[in-house]
């Protein structure tokens, strides 16, 4: 009886850290509506810093490529490279604009139908992300096409080139995903298991942004109970002319694995950013704390 406890105990747990992995692919950027609403319209007026001339965008730009110079300095990589990526992490989040865009939505799912969605949606002067109806109140941390990024998101010292040609380059990091799984002993003993890695892509000849994808460095797995093969998330770049900056076009979270009990567990959600519009003269709202919202679990 007692072996059979236990092996229920350990079922559970291997569950538990399939289903919070899954619900990492599919709320990476998501938060509870109702718990957005709220933020939005408690805590607007506090709740961002407005950039509303050239001079402050510029400045807060530097302050991101200063900040990422100085975190690189701890690399290995040569000065060239370091220069590339300081300038292409500065360009990759400098707010979220007063603008418009529209997102579609793809996910495909072992658990779940099949779904496409798409909607309009506007960022306010007030600090709110909402749908053409007004329904739908989400706070400038949700997702956009302007993801908040710390400007070294993962461990500098730890920055290796991967691939170059003349036109790019890929670098990989390890990455510093803690997760709080204290109550549960086989959940935090797999849990330890995932290393993180980012690769980030770089283009060469105008030091631009072209993609960071956060991954499992490798399968995760526990004979006969539970494996992970898959847990990653891709964001593609690309420069928005009337924006004067750089936005992510398109995301892709996708998770693979299987546990003993709920069997085969495969979730893909793919989000298009089209239709981007800044509004004129460019404003450029900084949530505060951003850094602190990025992917914590």
């Amino acid at each position: 009886m007692r072996t059979t406890i236990d092996s229920e105990r350990k079922s559970q747990g291997l569950v538990s850290l399939v289903i919070f992995s899954c619900f990492l692919v599919c709320s990476y950027s998501f938060a509870d509506s109702e718990d957005q609403k709220e933020e939005a319209v408690d805590t607007t007026v506090a709740d961002f810093t407005r950039l509303d001339t050239q001079e402050a965008i510029e400045d807060y730009r530097l302050e991101r490529y200063s900040k990422a110079a100085e975190g690189l300095a701890e690399s290995k990589l040569s000065d060239e490279h370091r220069e590339l990526l300081a300038k292409a992490f500065a360009e990759m989040y400098l707010g979220v604009p007063v603008s418009s865009y529209t997102n579609s939505e793809r996910t495909d799912s072992s658990s779940e139908e099949d779904s496409d969605s798409s909607a309009q949606w506007f960022v306010t002067e007030d600090g709110r992300i909402q749908d053409a109806s007004e329904s739908t109140i989400y706070a400038l941390n949700s997702q956009s096409p302007f993801v908040s990024l710390p400007p070294i998101p993962f461990e500098a010292a730890t920055g290796k080139v991967v691939e170059e040609s003349d036109t790019e380059v890929k670098f990989a990091f390890d990455m510093d995903m803690a997760m709080d799984a204290d109550t549960d002993e086989e959940f935090a003993g797999l849990a330890k298991q995932m290393k993180w890695v980012a690769e980030v892509v770089v283009g060469k000849h105008d030091q631009s942004p072209m993609s960071l994808v956060m991954k499992l460095d490798k399968p995760v797995r526990k004979r006969f109970l539970f494996k992970l093969d898959t847990l990653k998330i891709e964001m593609h770049y690309s420069y928005i002319e009337n924006c004067a900056g750089y936005a992510v076009d398109r995301m892709v979270a996708e998770m693979d694995g299987s546990a003993i009990i709920v069997g085969k567990l495969y979730q893909l959600t793919e989000s298009t950013f089209t239709e981007i519009e800044c509004a004129q003269p460019i404003v450029r709202l900084i949530p505060d704390e951003y850094e602190s919202d990025f992917l914590q679990f």
